[in-house]
C-alpha cells in the first residue's frame, strides 16, 4: 500500500500555495510538519480532493485518484476544528458514515463496527450522550472515531489535538500512535509542533512557504537539517540565532576555527538547553549579554538575554531560578552543539557531530 504525491502544483492570483511537491507515505504515520502558512491543510485537501491543483498527481495503491470524486475516495479527513452532528448521538455520529456506503452493510455490522472504534478511543460509554455533553477531549475522540469507522485507505488529521490542553495532547496523542501502529492505512498528521514528530519518531515531512523542504526520519530532520527552515521547524522552543559578527566579538577561538573557513559571515544556530551558565570545557564558547528576563516553568527556567546589535538568546535551565534583570552575564555555548546555517540562502555549512 502507498499514496504518492507527484509534482502537486497550485497558483491562486499569481501566489504559490503548492510548489511542485512530492511524496510517497506508506501504511503508518507521516507527520506534515511546519509553521502556520505553510501549505500543511492546502496540501490535504489536494490529498483529499477538496481543491483541484494546477499540476501533479496523486496515486493510492497505484491507482491516479485525480478523477475519482471525494465521495468516492477511501479517504477521511479529521479538522483541527472538531466537527460532529450536535443533534446526533456519539453512537450516530460515528456510525454515520458506514450508513452512506455502497454497498451498504447492514445494522449489525454497523453497531460492531461503531462499538469496536468506540473501544479504540476509549468512549463506548459516552455512545448515547450528545456531543454537547461532551468536553473538547471528547469530541476529538468522537470525530477521530467517526473517521476511522469505514476504514479508509487514507486518514488525514489536520491538527487534531491543537485545540485541546497539554495533558490531553499527550494522551490523545499516545493513544492515536498506539491505534495507528498495526493499522494497513495511510495516516497523514499534520501539526506545527515539532515535538509532536519527534515523540512519534515517524516518517516526517517539512514544509515551508508551499514546499517540502526535506523529508525522512523526524530525529534526522532534527539532527541533520539541510537548512535553516528545517532547524526552525524541528525546534520548540526555538533554535537561538547568532550572527558571526557578534559570536566571533564575543569569542577569538570561534573566530579562528570558523571565520575563516566560512570566509567570516554565517549564522551560527544552537538549542536552549545547550548553553550553560557555567563552562564545561575550554571549546566552549563565551557569550556575554544582559538578562532582560527569566521565565519560570517549574522543572525548568527560560532566561532570555540581550546581546549586542539587538540579537537575542535564551537558555533553557533546570529547576526554578532567579535572575536580576538587566545584570550582565557570561553565558556558554557547547561548541559540539552548534549549527552554522548561510545567511543568504540558508543552507547549513555544518552540524554537530552528534546531537544532544
Amino acid at each position: 500500500m502507498s499514496l504518492v504525491a507527484k509534482n502537486l502544483t497550485l497558483l491562486h492570483n499569481g501566489e504559490v500555495f503548492l510548489d511542485d511537491i512530492s511524496f510517497t507515505a506508506s501504511p503508518g504515520i507521516t507527520v506534515l510538519v511546519g509553521p502556520t502558512l505553510s501549505g500543511k491543510t492546502t496540501l490535504m485537501r489536494a490529498l483529499a480532493g477538496l481543491i483541484k491543483t494546477d499540476s501533479g498527481s496523486v496515486s493510492v495503491n497505484g491507482v491516479d485518484v485525480g478523477l475519482t470524486s471525494v465521495k468516492d475516495r477511501s479517504v477521511s479527513f479529521v479538522y483541527q476544528q472538531f466537527i460532529n452532528y450536535p443533534s446526533l448521538s456519539v453512537f450516530d455520529n460515528i456510525a454515520s458514515p458506514l450508513r452512506v456506503l455502497k454497498p451498504k452493510i447492514s445494522k449489525e455490522e454497523i453497531e460492531s463496527r461503531v462499538h469496536e472504534v468506540a473501544a479504540m478511543l476509549r468512549i463506548t460509554e459516552l455512545l448515547d450522550r450528545k456531543p454537547s455533553a461532551l468536553s473538547g477531549g471528547q469530541q476529538q475522540r468522537v470525530a477521530i472515531a467517526r473517521s476511522l469507522a469505514r476504514k479508509s485507505d487514507v486518514v488525514l488529521l489536520d491538527e487534531p489535538l491543537a485545540n485541546l490542553d497539554f495533558k490531553l495532547r499527550e494522551q490523545l496523542r499516545d493513544e492515536l500512535q498506539r491505534i495507528f501502529a498495526d493499522a494497513d492505512m495511510m495516516v497523514i498528521y499534520s501539526t506545527a509542533e515539532p515535538l509532536e514528530a519527534l515523540d512519534m519518531a515517524a516518517h516526517t515531512i517539512v514544509m515551508n512557504e508551499g514546499r517540502v523542504e526535506q523529508d525522512g526520519n523526524a530525529l534526522d530532520l532534527y539532527a541533520r537539517p539541510k537548512n535553516l527552515p528545517v532547524a526552525l521547524a524541528m525546534s520548540d522552543p526555538p533554535l537561538n540565532l547568532i550572527a558571526s559578527s557578534v559570536a566571533t566579538s564575543n569569542s577569538e577561538s570561534l573566530g579562528r576555527v570558523l571565520s575563516d573557513k566560512f570566509g567570516g559571515t554565517f549564522t551560527l544556530g544552537i538549542r536552549p538547553h545547550n548553553i550553560a551558565l557555567q563552562s564545561a570545557g575550554a571549546n566552549d564558547i563565551g557569550i556575554s549579554g544582559k538578562v532582560r528576563i527569566s521565565e519560570i516553568t517549574g522543572s525548568s527556567t527560560y532566561l532570555h538575554l540581550d546581546l549586542e546589535n539587538a540579537q537575542k538568546i535564551v537558555l533553557e535551565l533546570d529547576g526554578a531560578q532567579n535572575f536580576t534583570s538587566g545584570s550582565t552575564m557570561t553565558v556558554f555555548l557547547d561548541r559540539s552543539a552548534v549549527y552554522g546555517f548561510d545567511p543568504k540562502t540558508g543552507t547549513t555549512l555544518f552540524a554537530p557531530a552528534a546531537v544532544r
